[in-house]
């Protein structure tokens, strides 16, 4: 045990050495389909079953997600496109596996030489194979993530291995939990060139979700980017560029995220991230940057969701997911 405590401090420790320089993979850090962005961003808690929740915090992997599949589909700014696949399936004596895979292409990329002259096109992408697995031990649940996280562009490369640890306390009859995430802890294993200096997007995040009795509303806050509660943050808003005021300050680590429970099969999703609206929004308006709005409906054994989330004033993105129970879908119909 004192072992176990030992190398858990010994992450968290390297989390915090890793927050202080320049991260690289920051693709990993987009939202894990149209439910998630449609909280706001970044969610680490839940007390309902999605299959790709064990994406974004490994403890949410459940054996209620036993043989569901989901892929998720972004069309990005320009030619570039973001896709997950989740998986997760669970085996008598062994628990509850997930494998999951992100992937951002970036489309094919002119390329020039030094004088202006066309010399052709190149590809460049970025891809994330993570397996995970968690365990429950009462009202206590924990669960890791492991990831092989690849970048190319052009003739150049980078991969990294990477970690998720998460903790959490499941209330054993009400919808309540609270989460704790170490996430993308890890270290490169080759980098671009031998003058570049790539490191992980390490964060750590609190989540908390609860859903009060006799109401059709489920709450989500997420603290995130906790490793770095003392950036320098500039309002660009500010006519003199004075820096944000302490509240502002402390909601730039805050996604709120509200799901109205129509029904059973069907859901209506609202988000708020408050860092992306400020960094995001022009002094002469702000639009609804930061703000989400998504949908799900399931129908027999599918759910399909969506989310439109706006990210700039100049324009949305629309996320697609669409999820399945093989369960039933390969379900033998009796005879008898």
């Amino acid at each position: 045990m004192k072992k176990l405590a030992f190398v858990f401090l010994l992450w968290i420790q390297a989390g915090f050495l890793f927050a202080q320089v320049d991260r690289s993979f920051q693709y990993l850090d987009l939202p894990i389909g149209a439910r998630v962005a449609g909280l706001g961003g970044v969610i680490s808690s839940s007390t309902d079953d999605d299959v790709n929740l064990f994406l974004s915090n490994p403890v949410l992997l459940d054996s209620a997600n036993d043989n569901h599949i989901s892929w998720s589909y972004l069309g990005f700014y320009a030619d570039v496109k973001y896709n997950t696949l989740a998986y997760a399936k669970t085996f008598d004596k062994a628990g509850t596996f997930g494998i999951g895979i992100q992937h951002l292409g970036y489309g094919s990329i002119d390329s020039y030489d030094p004088s202006g002259n066309s010399v052709g096109s190149f590809d460049a992408s970025e891809t994330a194979v993570i397996v995970s697995h968690s365990h429950q031990l009462g009202v206590f649940k924990l669960g890791a993530n492991l990831k092989y996280v690849y970048s190319g562009i052009y003739t150049y490369n980078s991969s990294a291995l990477a970690f998720d640890i998460g903790g959490a306390f499941i209330h054993p009859e009400k919808e309540f939990m609270v989460s704790v995430l170490f996430k993308n802890l890890g270290f490169v294993v080759s980098e671009y060139s031998d003058t570049s200096n790539s490191s992980l997007p390490t964060d750590l995040q609190i989540g908390v979700t609860f859903k009060p009795e006799h109401m059709p509303f489920r709450f989500s806050f997420t603290g995130h980017n906790l490793l770095n509660p003392n950036e320098n943050y500039t309002d660009e808003n500010s006519s003199n560029g004075s820096k944000p005021g302490i509240a502002d300050r402390i909601f730039r680590h805050v996604n709120i995220g509200t799901e109205v429970l129509l029904s059973r099969n069907v859901n209506v999703r609202l988000g708020y991230n408050h860092l992306v609206r400020k960094e995001l929004s022009l002094s002469e308006k702000s639009g609804l940057s930061g703000m989400s709005m998504g949908l799900m409906a399931r129908i027999k054994a599918f759910e399909f969701s969506y989310t439109y989330t706006t990210y700039h004033v100049d324009s949305g993105r629309s996320y697609f997911t669409l999820t399945s129970n093989l369960n039933r879908v390969f379900k033998k119909k009796s005879i008898i």
